[in-house]
């Protein structure tokens, strides 16, 4: 059912669990799919405590597409501003910002999503996270 699904990558979230912060332990499954990304509603087989696949990852909560929230990070550098790359995407600056505050959060995550799956340089990736500290000043 869930082949795509790497179970063994993901821990039980609940702190009062045994397995809490432990991966591949096997004692997480996918419980169910919900929402028009379908996404997997993961369950902790010790515990029984549920959570998204998406919990404390950058995409927690966001209806936009996931590569589509990366490329349009991926375009601040090259726009120059914000309010370029959202004349660009179409997107609200105030959106584009919020995604930017959650990318800080999640910067190791977003940094190997860009080197890997958009083949981004290390340099464009260093532009990025430059302007994100810039951001984050202001």
């Amino acid at each position: 059912m869930d082949s795509e699904l790497d179970l063994s990558e993901f821990c039980c979230l609940n702190k009062d669990c045994p397995n809490y912060g432990k991966k591949g332990k096997g004692n997480i499954r996918v419980k169910e799919r919900y929402g028009s990304k379908n996404r997997a509603l993961l369950r902790c087989n010790t515990c029984t405590h549920c959570f998204s696949e998406t919990r404390c990852t950058i995409f927690f909560g966001l209806k936009t597409p996931d590569e589509e929230v990366l490329r349009t990070l991926a375009m601040i550098p090259e726009k120059g501003s914000i309010r370029g790359t959202a004349r660009a995407t179409g997107y609200d600056k105030d959106t584009i910002c919020r995604w930017l505050d959650i990318a800080g959060a999640h910067c190791q995550e977003v940094t190997d999503y860009f080197f890997q799956e958009l083949e981004l340089g290390q340099v464009q990736i260093d532009e990025i996270w430059s302007y994100i500290k810039k951001r984050k000043k202001t």
